[in-house]
């Protein structure tokens, strides 16, 4: 090819792709692995950071080979990852645990911990985390002191796994800022790791964290072991890049203080950029820094699409014949089909997804799932439905919150896998009551992580100079008989929430 491409690569919980595009956003190409999480205890959601690598090594390869490119065309490489994850490695980079991710929660005693001997309040002002909650590293950091104390002792550096990968590529340990506020361990005003946490809660120096960059930095110099692996130059570009929810805001061309990403892939979230630090009262958002400039605030939830994928996998041999069979060339297009033949609010059939505890709106790490009003006319259909509902409800029930902080938000972007899915994005329209507009390029992770690498090496002038391929391709608008069914529904999934989880959201 004549014309320079460029790489995004997206480090995900189920599995890693990688996207080849050109400079107008056009796809060239794409490979995608799914790898397994590690859960044989109650509460663990572990990978295997070297699985994670090898299926990089591999996704890369074979995506530059599906295009016949040449070691040549590749301009730059950008990154994006699963937030909030971590493991420990020594000090020649080899691993002392598995990746620790998001939805790990055997860290609620050390959660518990923090929150009853720390102003949790004035911690949440200074990183914009809820460190009283496991799914922040800093709790699961405390977790591996207490459960791994010669595992704590012998750890170099605690990195995510996007600082893992690099290590292994470079042989540099360096985070973004993004990820690094996403550790709890970090001061979102001052940009630095905050010394009272580290001092008084784990009892480190910050010399046990990588090297802080924005999202743009280039890291030098590639292994040429792994580079010829990978069908690339060693002095090809490779950009930092930053976690997967901020790179979905560039890559769906929200990133002004009008337009809020809604994202839902394994997990699910709704962000929006804004000018300055933005605070909840109650600690139910959260707001992560990006650049000396812009703060990302929002809500993630633990439960999207993996309520999905759990039904998929307990019936997956049956889902299969019953796909091919209706050709439909995956399970979740099956899955598309079952809830459309099912009316809104699945014929009074509500489900709870949170099959791997909660983060926002309701922080409660212990929660679990619930189908609740099951009945005889009940089938598979309406579990289908109730589960795309359920995960929706939760989405606006986070929605309320950023508006009530924020009352600035024009436009909703939908990004993910669940853009693609016409029933799932209508449900959304129909719960929210307003237009959901579908982003131009729906995987907006991996290409907003391709942008941020062609901002880098010059050839966009800035993260804030979105292409025309970024701009929304269609909105779906809400159904008015719809939103009458599922303003009740709503009523019925919050009465269930407080009465089964014992906590009122509003």
């Amino acid at each position: 090819m004549s014309e320079n491409v460029y790489l995004g690569i997206d480090i995900g919980t189920s599995g890693i792709r990688s996207n080849v595009f050109d400079i107008k956003g056009n796809q060239i190409g794409f490979d995608y692995k799914e790898y397994p999480t590690i859960c044989t205890e109650r509460g663990m959601l572990e990978l295997d950071p070297d699985v994670v690598f090898k299926s990089l090594i591999e996704v890369v390869k074979n995506s530059i080979d599906k295009c016949k490119l040449s070691f040549n065309d590749i301009r730059s490489i950008g990154m994006s990852s699963q937030m909030h994850s971590f493991l420990a490695v020594d000090r020649n980079g080899n691993n002392l645990t598995n990746v620790i991710t998001w939805g790990d929660t055997r860290s609620i005693g050390e959660a518990k911990f923090i929150e009853k001997n720390y102003d949790c309040n004035k911690l949440y002002r200074k990183t914009g985390c809820r460190v009283q909650h496991p799914m922040y590293p800093l709790s699961n950091i405390l977790w591996v002191k207490n459960k791994m104390p010669r595992v704590f002792k012998n750890t170099y550096k605690f990195v995510t796994i996007k600082e893992y990968i690099i290590f292994k590529l470079s042989g540099k340990f360096l985070i973004d800022v993004t990820d690094a506020s996403a550790m709890g361990c970090l001061n979102i005003n001052n940009f630095q790791w905050d010394e009272y946490i580290l001092k008084n809660i784990l009892q480190i120096d910050s010399d046990r964290f990588g090297e802080v960059k924005e999202c743009t930095y280039v890291v030098p110099g590639i292994k040429s072991e792994y580079a010829r692996q990978m069908g690339i130059k060693i002095d090809t570009p490779l950009v930092i890049g930053s976690g997967d929810g901020i790179m979905a805001n560039i890559g769906c061309g929200g990133f002004d203080d009008t337009s809020m990403s809604c994202t839902i892939g394994t997990s699910g979230a709704l962000r929006i950029a804004v000018n300055k630090p933005l605070f909840d009262e109650e600690q139910r958002t959260w707001c992560y820094c990006f650049t000396k400039d812009i703060w990302v605030a929002g809500g993630a939830i633990n439960n999207g699409g993996i309520v999905l994928k759990y039904f998929r996998n307990q019936f997956r041999q049956q889902f299969e014949k019953e796909a091919s069979e209706a050709k439909y060339d995956n399970i979740y297009h099956l899955f598309d089909y079952y809830a459309s033949q099912i009316d809104p609010g699945s014929n009074g059939l509500t489900f709870l997804p949170f099959i791997t505890g909660e983060r926002a709106p309701g922080w409660n790490a212990d929660a679990t799932g619930s189908l609740v009003g099951l009945r005889f006319m009940h089938d598979k259909r309406h579990i289908i439905r109730a589960s795309m509902e359920g995960v929706i409800y939760n989405m606006y029930s986070i929605y309320r919150m950023i508006e009530k902080i924020d009352g600035n938000v024009k436009q909703i972007i939908a990004n993910g896998g669940y853009a693609n899915s016409d029933i799932w994005l209508q449900i959304q329209a129909d719960i929210f009551n307003k237009e959901i507009a579908v982003a131009g390029i729906t995987e907006a992770s991996v290409f907003g992580a391709a942008y941020t690498g062609m901002v880098a090496v010059g050839d966009i002038r800035s993260l804030k100079d979105p292409i025309p391929k970024m701009k929304p391709v269609k909105v779906i608008k809400p159904n008015s008989k719809n939103v009458e069914v599922y303003k009740d529904m709503y009523k019925t999934f919050l009465n269930y929430y407080t009465t089964i989880l014992e906590k009122q959201l509003f």
